[in-house]
């Protein structure tokens, strides 16, 4: 059993790292399309769909740091996992800081290189796909806190209901007109809500189905799947009545903290710890450079776009599978070579 969890958690990361890319992909050139169009409306499925991916890696994330199994000394998580992150994500701003100082032409001075790579590196200023290191961080930062609470299946369920509740059900409700919308604003706003928003709910879920969630019949399963195309569906929907009817893009549901994405990837998920993997070592072998593939990703499809690449040499249903898998084909192969080098690895 653990080595099936093993492989449906490698495959999930493999997949969300895919998702990640298809985010970025599909999002690029959606807003030059009419959006009456059906190639609009395809590239906007993919790009709903796509925003399952960082949910996905922070429920993964989850079902491994708050195992009891995975317990581990407060100094090893804080003085070497979180260092880690730490030194990856600084070291990324400053290099796409780089490259946007390089791009831009901008006079080589100390002044300049201190104020447009590295404070800006400080503040936060980079790549825009980097704000998740900081968001795993966070969650990191209160693993050891939650761990105890974690091991207990009915607390876990009572924070999830509040978090599903006030996180996911009343924000996504809040987006459309019903009576009494402006009192039920009001009560929302007046209560600290934060501890029941964000991911902090996608990392306890993980946890839960990983370690809790048994081996559910066939048509258990069937009913999931059901549950999660129809959120899907529903999200895809109402994005384009919206966008038809502002006549540009819309995506008031196109957000992993809304509630149709929250069931779309817990399905996605559940369904993936019940199937078969056959191939437990790819999966092992290709997990491991997700990460390197996230962070360079966009570089490349940066540089892509410089030498005249978009997603409008075809059909969306062609075009964006294509460059989805191009794109992951050619940011893997630096990755892979970067990670031969002793010490990169481990650290960038």
């Amino acid at each position: 059993m653990e080595q099936e969890r093993a492989a449906y958690l490698d495959f999930l990361r493999v997949a969300a790292c895919i998702l990640v890319i298809m985010t970025h992909v599909s999002a690029s050139f959606i807003q030059k399309i009419p959006v009456e169009s059906v190639n609009f409306k395809v590239m906007n499925a993919f790009d709903c769909f796509s925003i399952l991916g960082v949910p996905l890696f922070v429920m993964i994330s989850g079902a491994l740091m708050l195992s009891n199994r995975q317990e581990e000394d407060i100094r090893k998580l804080y003085g070497k996992k979180l260092l880690r992150l730490a030194i990856l994500y600084f070291f990324w701003l400053l290099f796409y800081n780089t490259v946007t100082f390089i791009e831009d032409g901008t006079p080589v001075s100390f002044e300049n290189i201190k104020q447009e790579i590295v404070l800006d590196a400080l503040l936060g200023k980079g790549m825009y796909h980097l704000w998740f290191l900081p968001m795993l961080i966070s969650l990191y930062l209160i693993t050891p806190f939650i761990r105890e609470f974690a091991a207990d299946l009915k607390k876990c369920i009572l924070f999830l209901s509040l978090y599903f509740f006030f996180g996911m059900l009343i924000p996504t409700a809040l987006l459309f007109d019903f009576p009494y919308r402006t009192i039920v604003t009001s009560l929302y706003e007046r209560l600290d809500n934060y501890l029941f928003m964000g991911y902090l709910g996608y990392y306890v879920l993980g946890h839960v189905l990983h370690e809790f969630l048994p081996r559910l019949k066939g048509r258990y399963q069937l009913g999931i799947a059901g549950v999660g195309l129809l959120s899907f569906g529903i999200e895809v929907y109402v994005c384009n009545l919206y966008s038809e009817r502002e006549g540009e893009l819309s995506i008031i549901l196109n957000n992993p903290l809304l509630l149709t994405a929250f069931l779309s990837t817990a399905a996605l998920f559940i369904l993936a710890k019940h199937l078969t993997y056959r191939r437990e070592k790819l999966w092992r072998w290709l997990q491991r450079y997700t990460l390197g593939i996230y962070l360079l990703h966009p570089f490349l499809l940066q540089m892509s776009r410089k030498l005249g690449w978009t997603t409008l040499f075809a059909p969306a249903a062609i075009a964006i599978p294509l460059s989805v898998v191009l794109m992951a084909i050619l940011t893997f192969i630096p990755v892979y070579l970067l990670s031969k080098i002793p010490g990169i690895r481990k650290w960038i």
